[in-house]
């Protein structure tokens, strides 16, 4: 059985699709399924990339609606930050500096200033 050259299409907008390039992302399946999709692609007129994208596009919206997922990327998300607090304290310790959050609301940006001994504009109240 011979397998067609990809068929890619990806779904994104002009502007996108000039600058994304098409990445070759190859499994390993069991002899069995191959021709059962070699098979079903006959019939349907789909390519093997076609079967193949359309089956990833499915998997990563079913796994990026799952809570548990959800949940470990944005505890992730939060140990990376703490990292990066942690790295950014430590550099501004070489260079003798207080560290200053990355980012922070207009009332702590202030109560910074007033305890690093920088004075700040007063707000105009409206």
């Amino acid at each position: 059985m011979s397998e067609q050259q990809p068929d890619v299409q990806p779904q994104v907008s002009a502007a996108a699709e000039e600058e994304r390039k098409v990445v070759v992302f190859a499994v390993r399946i069991d002899p069995v399924l191959r021709e059962q999709i070699e098979g079903l692609r006959g019939i349907t007129g789909h390519s093997v990339n076609d079967v193949g994208v359309e089956a990833l596009n499915d998997w990563v919206a079913k796994t990026l609606t799952d809570e548990a997922v959800q949940q470990k990327a944005m505890a992730e998300l939060d140990a990376e930050e703490k990292r990066l607090q942690e790295r950014r304290a430590a550099i501004a310790g070489i260079l003798g500096q207080n560290a200053t959050p990355a980012v922070v609301s207009s009332d702590e940006s202030e109560t910074h200033a007033a305890s690093s001994g920088r004075r700040t504009k007063p707000r105009s109240e409206s």
